[in-house]
């Protein structure tokens, strides 16, 4: 009777002791396996966010050279008046630089798109500054009457430029990753903003504007400034840069642009 009272303890002792041992070892093992697969989900994720920022920061090395920064100038008029303000006489003019635009070349001779307003004063002088610094005489070629895209061409230079290529039909999608090259207030060049598409097809009207199928971005862009292109991470324009919302943050609209598009407007620039 003691022998099978011992044998039955020794069998519970036993069976204690390995399944104690069994549980140690399970939980050695799925914490390792737990570890490994969160190490390997951190180890993913890193490698697609350094993908990712190869991706931009050569895209910004290879395509700032195309985009250019306009130069609005004009002659802005200086007035002698008497000590008690009552007559005034205009004395002499300055050329006067009143404001810093963005644009980027479409054609290799150095065909630049940017928005109608932005070349809308008839009396003002337009400059190109390129990315080297480099300033050249700009001419208004023309603007397409429905909607606010104009052309400025480079003047007296031989350079050969580098076009921006741009995006076939609609290859567009919400949540796609977004880049904006722009000059920041009007005096910080080629700066640079990278964010997502916000939405599509939006409108926006008022007694100055009547534009559709608008590209939302939440790109962080300053207001009065334009003519921007807005990149995919495939190096192709999406859209060029048009309005804001002034009264928000980082609410921008952007003209969307077609490989086609910019074909036909070549096309009848040419003519």
């Amino acid at each position: 009777m003691k022998e099978s009272k011992d044998l039955f303890m020794f069998t519970i002792i036993s069976a204690s002791l390995f399944g104690a041992l069994s549980a140690f070892w399970i939980m050695i093992f799925f914490g390792w396996m737990s570890g490994w697969e969160k190490n390997s989900v951190t180890n993913e994720w890193s490698s697609y966010l350094e993908s990712v920022e190869d991706k931009v920061t050569t895209l910004v090395k290879e395509i700032s050279p195309s985009v250019v920064s306009l130069i609005i100038k004009k002659d802005m008029a200086i007035y002698r008046s008497d000590p008690w303000g009552f007559f005034r006489q205009k004395v002499w003019s300055v050329n006067k630089q009143v404001w810093w635009w963005t644009g980027f070349f479409i054609s290799k001779d150095g065909i630049i798109i940017t928005n109608k307003h932005v070349i809308s004063d008839r009396n003002a002088n337009y400059t190109v500054v390129l990315n080297d610094g480099s300033e050249h005489d700009a001419e208004v070629l023309g603007y397409d009457p429905d909607t606010d895209i104009a052309f400025v061409q480079v003047k007296n230079t031989n350079k050969n430029f580098t076009p921006l290529k741009t995006i076939k039909n609609n290859d567009i999608n919400v949540g796609q990753f977004a880049i904006a090259i722009w000059n920041a207030l009007s005096e910080f060049q080629n700066s640079v903003s990278f964010w997502v598409i916000s939405w599509l097809n939006r409108e926006i009207k008022d007694n100055y504007i009547d534009l559709s199928w608008l590209i939302q971005t939440d790109a962080a862009i300053n207001p009065w400034n334009s003519g921007w292109p807005l990149l995919n991470l495939d190096w192709k324009v999406v859209g060029i840069n048009t309005a804001i919302v002034n009264w928000s943050q980082n609410i921008w609209f952007a003209i969307p642009l077609h490989q086609e598009d910019i074909e036909k407007y070549l096309l009848e620039i040419k003519k």
